[in-house]
């Protein structure tokens, strides 16, 4: 392999590597807010303001089309809104981190409820990441990642 391919590989890489290290991760507990961020759903026919849960705390579920582990936990994070749903919790599916078109059809494979961050408003820290926010848009708790029992995320989200 040529230098200059060598140094091209490596710029490359090392950009990618600044860029992920200049991501923002997601807020802390207690010191982050939604408020104001505007989601359209997969269909483009509802705006809705992830800041206005409509029920005491929602579930926010952000993740994105090229994360194995997101398109592998999907049929349980579908499950996980249904059993919200009946204990009076609200939850939105949000699909970015990507390229539109990428976004767009994940997003509507998921459902046409399922909303997306075009315009990179949330940067998560991780995909599939889970937030609790309360009906102000603030964000209560957060955790990254699948666990491996279904009932940690229910605990989790359900916690007061």
């Amino acid at each position: 392999m040529s230098r200059s391919r060598v140094a091209g590989i490596t710029a490359a890489v090392a950009a990618v590597v600044i860029a992920f290290a200049a991501r923002k991760a997601a807020p802390p507990a207690g010191a982050g807010s939604f408020r104001g961020m505007q989601m359209t759903t997969a269909d483009g026919g509802v705006s809705v303001d992830i800041a206005k849960c409509p029920t005491k705390r929602c579930l926010l579920t952000y993740v994105a089309p090229w994360c194995g582990y997101c398109r592998a936990g999907m049929p349980m994070i579908k499950e996980l809104r249904s059993i919200l749903r009946t204990q009076g919790m609200e939850s939105w599916i949000v699909v970015g981190l990507d390229q539109d078109p990428a976004v767009k059809a994940y997003a509507r494979e998921i459902g046409a409820d399922a909303l997306v961050d075009t315009a990179h408003a949330i940067e998560p820290g991780g995909v599939p990441h889970f937030f609790v926010v309360d009906n102000n848009g603030s964000i209560l708790r957060h955790i990254a990642g699948l666990p491996p029992d279904p009932n940690q995320l229910i605990k989790f989200a359900l916690k007061d």
